[in-house]
């Protein structure tokens, strides 16, 4: 009986490191099939490369996937570059800030973010750039710290405050590529490196092409037009309080390096718009807003259009082409003012 327990437990533990083995050589050969979704890791990937390489713009966009979407820099002139990243908040902009500053002086600074990201509520922070490797193991370790003084994980801010030691320690794990973190998508990962890899190549071609072309620019949804409501109007809108020490920190780069500071609230469309008019949300996402020049003097708010038709929708939440077309001017139009 001795002999056959050992015999199982040794089994079991040469099927579990054989099968970490195998996990952590897919990710490392090809982490765009298991770390998510392969367009966004090679959409990631490209404006990782833009923010940390010298390229002369010294105007610059950041934002989350709106950002990406809402505004082509070249409608606003040969100095503008959009360095927006899928899913992002105040958190990768600072470090986006911070690192193109560290090669590339910038005169003007343009915030597109959707409000429901500044209020913590996304989950690509741990998709996207806890896995894709965006921040430095320094830059992890300066979060937690954050996290730690204000007793809640980043984008977790309703869960068991107590566990936050525990939390970090599994997010670090993933930072890591630890193999059983990724286990619960392997397969997915596996059945997309066997049979759609043609497809794949397609779908990265076609985005590498736009962002490389309209610099940083892309669109998301290509329908005619999207009348999908996605508010709710009882929300009520609490920005994140780490999210609000990240913008902090963006203002003090800004006052350091003598830049001047604009933020967008990206557009929604008029099905949003109908239900999100004279809302509790509506007023509580208006007087956040309205305080931020009062409290960082170098930072404008731009009075774009809260919302524009459902034909320049090619999603629920991302404007289509002639949406950017019509946005990039509108942004244009005002910060010529």
């Amino acid at each position: 009986m001795k002999q056959f327990l050992i015999k199982t437990a040794l089994y079991l533990l040469v099927t579990v490191l054989l099968s970490a083995v195998i996990i952590y050589t897919f990710i490392s050969l090809k982490p765009e099939f298991f770390l998510g979704p392969a367009v966004d890791y090679f959409q990631c990937q490209y404006q990782y490369d833009q923010i940390n390489r010298k390229t002369g713009f010294t105007n610059i966009i950041i934002g989350d996937s709106r950002g990406n979407a809402a505004i082509n820099p070249r409608q606003l002139g040969e100095k503008w570059i959009n360095l927006s990243l899928p899913g992002s908040d105040f958190f990768e902009g600072y470090i986006t800030l911070k690192r193109y500053l560290q090669h590339t002086k910038v005169d003007t600074l343009v915030m597109v973010y959707g409000m429901s990201y500044i209020s913590e509520y996304s989950p690509w922070f741990n998709h996207r750039t806890i896995p894709f490797r965006f921040i430095d193991y320094s830059e992890l370790k300066e979060l937690e710290q954050v996290e730690r003084k204000y007793k809640y994980l980043f984008h977790d801010w309703d869960e068991d405050h107590g566990t936050l030691r525990y939390d970090q320690l599994v997010r670090k794990l993933k930072y890591y590529h630890f193999p059983f973190s990724y286990r619960e998508t392997f397969l997915d990962g596996l059945n997309s490196f066997c049979f759609s890899q043609s497809e794949v190549a397609i779908d990265k071609q076609k985005v590498i092409t736009q962002l490389t072309n309209y610099r940083g620019y892309t669109n998301f949804g290509n329908a005619d037009s999207n009348n999908t409501d996605k508010i709710n109007a009882d929300l009520r809108f609490v920005p994140g309080a780490i999210n609000q020490h990240y913008l902090g920190r963006i203002m003090q780069l800004a006052a350091g390096h003598a830049i001047a500071v604009y933020l967008i609230n990206p557009p929604m469309n008029q099905a949003s718009f109908n239900t999100y008019n004279r809302s509790v949300y509506d007023s509580t996402v208006s007087s956040f807003l309205e305080g931020l020049p009062q409290k960082y003097p170098r930072l404008c708010v731009l009075p774009t259009d809260v919302w524009m038709p459902n034909t320049m929708f090619g999603d629920p939440l991302h404007v289509n082409r002639k949406g950017t077309t019509w946005f990039s001017a509108m942004t244009r139009e005002c910060l010529s003012r």
